[in-house]
């Protein structure tokens, strides 16, 4: 019996041991752990443990607005949290709206905008809003989260995927990663002040634990309901009021004009006369006649022709701007773009070159007649009467597209972008329409410039104003005109030059991310690309051509077709590489070169035009064979009449069809031209219907009252 309770003492101690020696070990084996896992990560000390889309799970699996706001906001906050947790489904549909695992960060995918219409489309009891913030992520503490970048877009070497992000240097050729769109889903009655306060709380709690912080922007213009949120005034009921007139007149011209050619047709089939009335000045009939009208003799169909092919280049160019400076995903492709893509792409802003070109030869060509006929008249009504019919020409379809974009654009659609990308182009409309009616668009900051396009109408007027007066001299004393065309022409070609030395600004608009995404904000689009002074050397060199050309004629020289084909590829090798040489300037850390700066601001302006002037000298003394043939046909002709109207309405259909999307664009060669050619046709249809309604009839009118002057 002894002898139990000593085994039991034994026992007793033996555990004991064994707890103390087993306690021991493991906290020898945590001691151990956290040693290598202080190891581990001395590397990359300051590195968050948690990846970037986790910790927005974590803030945000559960958030709604809370503790912000005035009171209805908070009350319907809390509607929507207790629907929420009994599953109700319109606060599911809410919920569910939008991402809070952002997806896709590192390949540069920063818009998560999560499915608008399903947010927007819940109405009771609460309204849906959706707003998309913007959400900087940057690095609390000073440390070197620097990384070694590679060419390859998709390798960042073995680098910590966080030095990616707390890193990243914004280039202007590569989409921010730092940088996140998330589009979330609130009640109608919270503002977005209250979104930013109670997102950047949310963030703060969970993000500056991990010695890192976020800044959140909320613009109230993102904040959007479903349905026409634009306000209705007086002037968008004159507006539609005015072009619903203007279509019933159209509409009963026609009519008439109709029936009156079929009473004619009738009384005598032989008889082709067309009545005869002003008021079919605006029959669909006669505008159409003057849009297919067709002169295969006519040697100046080749303009026309021309300008139809350079218009398509400028629709393609506009078309890529709007794709990229929208929210789009793949963004490595116009990231490769900017590194290996064609040069054509990086150094064409210039495409506008050839029409101020076409416009001074159109000048010389048409009004150096006009003035040897009207010996009798004043020098006043010989100067006016040109520059006159220009803006009575040039300004109803303008003031169209103004009235349009102030006052009809915002309300034809809607969307997460809408607000943002519509209702302010018409409020600048509506505040600085009297610049472009002035032509002085250009010259006052593009951040109040009523239609981007308006800069090259004002360069254009203040043009005509000045070859008018060039015109007219050279008119009344050759020599002397020809001296002042020639000084003309060196002043516009030495100007970029000595700009560019003084104020060291770059040679060229590079259409990098920032300028895409906000191009009025540009400062070179700003102070370079829209000054008149900076363009004018093409309008100067058409101007120039016309008397070179009247000149050959008159001693009737003319090319070989071996001279004009073996020139024309020569000279288009040679103007082709100095164009695209502005390529070299994309390069990232490439030194500036004042001087190279300088010359490529010269010379930039020179490429096209050259070009197109040989060519113009040889169509007009010699002739192009078969080329002639492609520009002057009953398809291409009629292209090119209608450039001035589809100039105008692209850059407003583009808004349109931008500022709907609901998700990000896809970037591809196949989505590019896709959308180019949908929209060039939707550019093409707009621009005849403003041809046939306000231009064609205009330009009767005008003619009408000229002829008659």
């Amino acid at each position: 019996m002894s002898f139990y309770p000593f085994t039991a003492v034994v026992l007793v101690l033996f555990a004991l041991l064994s707890t103390e020696y087993s306690n021991g070990q493991v906290a020898s084996n945590n001691e151990s752990s956290v040693a290598l896992k202080i190891v581990a990560r001395t590397p990359n000390a300051g590195i968050p443990g948690s990846w970037i889309s986790d910790l927005f799970y974590q803030a945000l699996a559960n958030f709604t607005v809370r503790h912000v706001g005035s009171t209805e906001c908070r009350k319907q906050s809390e509607i929507y949290d207790n629907n929420l947790r009994n599953y109700t489904s319109w606060a599911v549909r809410m919920s569910e709206s939008w991402n809070r695992y952002p997806v896709g960060i590192l390949a540069g995918n920063k818009y998560q905008m999560g499915v608008y219409d399903e947010c927007v489309d819940v109405h009771h009891p609460i309204r849906g809003q959706y707003c998309l913030s913007e959400i900087k992520l940057l690095p609390l503490m000073k440390k070197d989260y620097s990384f070694n970048r590679t060419e390859n877009l998709d390798d960042f070497g073995n680098n910590h995927a966080w030095k990616t992000i707390l890193g990243w240097v914004d280039y202007p050729d590569q989409v921010q990663r730092n940088s996140l769109n998330l589009g979330i889903c609130i009640p109608n009655s919270c503002s977005a002040s209250d979104l930013q306060k109670s997102l950047q709380n949310k963030l703060d709690k969970v993000f500056l634990s991990e010695q890192f912080k976020t800044i959140v922007y909320v613009n109230p213009l993102l904040c959007t309901v479903s349905g026409d949120m634009y306000p209705y005034n007086t002037a968008y009921y004159i507006t539609n009021i005015i072009f619903g007139v203007l279509f019933l007149i159209c509409g009963v011209a026609t009519t008439h004009h109709y029936i009156a050619l079929s009473r004619q047709q009738k009384k005598n089939e032989s008889e082709k006369e067309v009545p005869k009335s002003c008021f079919y000045i605006f029959s669909f009939i006669e505008s159409g006649k003057i849009l297919l009208k067709y002169d295969k003799k006519n040697e100046f169909n080749m303009l026309n022709g021309w300008k139809a092919i350079m218009m398509s280049l400028i629709l393609m160019g506009h078309r890529f701007m709007y794709l990229v400076g929208n929210p789009i995903s793949n963004p490595k492709f116009v990231e490769h773009m900017y590194l290996h893509g064609r040069d054509i792409y990086l150094t064409s802003m210039n495409l506008t070159d050839p029409f101020f070109f076409i416009t001074g030869f159109l000048i010389y060509t048409t009004i150096v007649p006009i003035f040897k006929k009207l010996k009798k008249e004043s020098v006043w009504v010989k100067l006016l009467t040109p520059i006159v019919y220009r803006i009575i020409r040039i300004l109803p379809a303008y003031c169209a597209m103004m009235a349009i974009t102030a006052h009809i654009v915002p309300h034809l659609g809607d969307g997460p972008l809408w607000p943002y990308k519509t209702w302010d182009e018409a409020e600048i409309c509506k505040n600085y329409w009297w610049t472009n009616m002035l032509f002085i668009s250009n010259l006052i900051d593009s951040k109040y410039e009523c239609l981007i396009v308006s800069w090259y109408i004002s360069c254009d007027i203040q043009f005509c104003i000045l070859g008018v007066i060039i015109v007219y001299i050279y008119t009344k004393n050759v020599k002397f005109g020809i001296g002042l065309i020639i000084a003309m022409l060196g002043v516009s070609i030495s100007v970029p030059f000595i700009i560019t030395i003084f104020t060291k600004r770059e040679g060229i608009v590079k259409i990098l991310l920032p300028f895409l995404e906000n191009t009025r904000y540009s400062e070179t689009f700003n102070e370079s690309y829209r000054a008149s002074y900076m363009r004018a050397f093409p309008f100067f060199t058409g101007i120039a051509i016309g008397v070179i050309i009247d000149k050959l004629k008159e001693n009737k020289v003319k090319f070989s077709q071996m001279t004009v084909y073996a020139g024309t590829f020569t000279i288009a090798v040679i103007c082709l590489w100095v164009q695209f040489y502005g390529a070299i300037f994309y390069k990232r850390d490439r030194p500036y070169y004042l001087l190279e700066q300088a010359l490529y601001s010269t010379l930039n302006h020179c490429t096209w035009v050259i070009l197109f002037a040989w060519i113009f000298t040889c169509h007009f003394t010699s002739g192009y064979g078969l080329l002639t043939k492609f520009l002057n046909n009953r398809f291409i002709v009629p292209m090119g009449r209608l450039s001035y109207s589809v100039f105008l309405v692209n850059l407003t259909i583009m808004m349109i069809s931008q500022s709907r999307l609901r998700t990000p664009n896809y970037l591809s060669k196949r989505t590019v031209l896709d959308a180019w050619l949908y929209d060039a046709l939707k550019s093409y249809l707009m621009g005849v219907i403003l041809f046939m309604v306000i231009e064609a009839p205009i330009g009767s009118l005008a003619n009408k009252l000229i002829k008659r002057k």
